[in-house]
């Protein structure tokens, strides 16, 4: 559960300590036990730790004070007022993917559908200012990976970003905003609307306290998170020097696939993507190609028929009428129904929505259901076929 008030109060009091950041406030609680402690302590105390010299305790000490006390109080009447919440890695909402990073967020401060966090995700980020092409295109596949089940991650920054939440929200999908000011800020003004709608239906979380600003070396950090929470990260159009390669650096750092959406040879906007794709990214022109490489289907299917292709009819494995297939235990209604409409052919998932009586957001939320548990397979094209 989110931190209660009481249980907030200390701990946002000491991580609102300037120059105090997620590190520095888990030593501090590892070495006194508790926020409490930690701010009944002398600054000598407090100094003679490791990485603490005599200005900074000077602050943590300060943080028992009134003035302390008051704009704690401020930046928790701001938290309430937007309905947000923090946790910390002690909450069962606290991403599993940010608890292994070896500078991991203390707490995390959220509005919005907190249970986006364990959505399976992938990342869009871009240019801050896009041609139409780029604007189109993140919006295009952004609309298409919502509607095959996964969670749009970016940065709520203008252009690239923006497409990219806008166009999942535009096809009811999950959409989750990593920001680098304060959960309470609209940055920039231009994006007020987006906010509003994220915080309404998609998700918004930061790292940094109520009231932050939005400095430039806040977005470097904020960018290690989006490609946390992804399992792959998206470059729609990036110049030859862009804020948004320090994603992809993060995003190799953790293991997590690169794609990359070519662009025009003459386009700045297109010189830092087509770099990418000459480094080894993966080339990007439709939302099939990234779902095949998370989702593992095209190395499978081709698997599958060189296996099928090599049997004889001599062969003891060969069957020249498969068995009736069983259908797999602990399914829901709707992936019952979806798992019922499917068979050996490839069906649109108009199809399967139609044959199973689902609502378009339901079969693919089904669909994603069968997947995960190995009973249903996607091929390009948004079609599906038991697995």
């Amino acid at each position: 559960m989110p931190l209660s008030t009481s249980a907030l109060e200390p701990l946002l009091r000491l991580y609102m300590v300037p120059g105090v950041g997620p590190l520095r406030v888990a030593q501090l609680l590892r070495h006194f036990g508790s926020a409490e402690r930690v701010l009944g302590a002398t600054a000598a105390e407090v100094a003679a730790l490791p990485r603490f010299g005599g200005e900074l305790a000077g602050r943590v000490a300060g943080a028992a004070g009134a003035e302390a006390r008051e704009r704690t109080a401020r930046a928790m009447e701001r938290l309430a007022k937007l309905g947000a919440v923090a946790v910390t890695p002690d909450d069962i909402a606290f991403p599993d993917a940010f608890r292994v990073l070896a500078d991991a967020p203390f707490l995390l401060f959220a509005t919005g559908r907190l249970e986006l966090l364990g959505s399976p995700a992938v990342g869009i980020v871009g240019t801050r200012e896009p041609t139409d092409y780029g604007r189109q295109t993140a919006m295009q596949l952004a609309g298409d990976l919502a509607r095959a089940g996964y969670a749009v991650v970016s940065g709520m920054a203008k252009g690239i970003d923006a497409a990219a939440h806008a166009g999942a929200l535009g096809a009811g999908g999950e959409t989750v905003g990593v920001l680098g000011h304060g959960i309470d800020l609209t940055y920039p003004r231009d994006n007020a609307r987006l906010f509003a709608a994220m915080r309404e239906r998609g998700l918004l979380v930061t790292e940094l306290p109520p009231g932050a600003e939005p400095l430039a070396g806040n977005f470097p950090r904020r960018n290690r998170l989006i490609s946390a929470l992804s399992e792959g990260v998206l470059v729609v159009e990036m110049a030859a020097k862009s804020g948004a390669r320090h994603t992809v650096d993060y995003a190799l750092e953790q293991g997590k696939e690169v794609f990359a959406v070519p662009g025009p040879i003459g386009s700045p906007m297109s010189a830092g993507t087509n770099q990418l794709l000459k480094e080894g990214a993966r080339l990007v022109t439709s939302a099939d190609d990234i779902l095949e490489e998370l989702r593992g289907v095209g190395r499978s299917a081709s698997g599958r028929v060189a296996r099928a292709a090599s049997r004889h009819p001599l062969d003891p494995g060969f069957h020249t009428s498969p068995p009736e297939p069983v259908q797999p235990e602990g399914l829901s209604a709707d992936e019952a129904q979806a798992w019922a409409a499917l068979g050996a052919e490839p069906l649109h998932v108009d199809q399967v929505a139609a044959a199973a009586g689902l609502a378009p957001g339901g079969v693919l939320a089904a669909l994603l259901g069968l997947e995960l548990r190995g009973a249903a397979e996607q091929l390009p094209g948004k079609r599906y076929r038991r697995r």
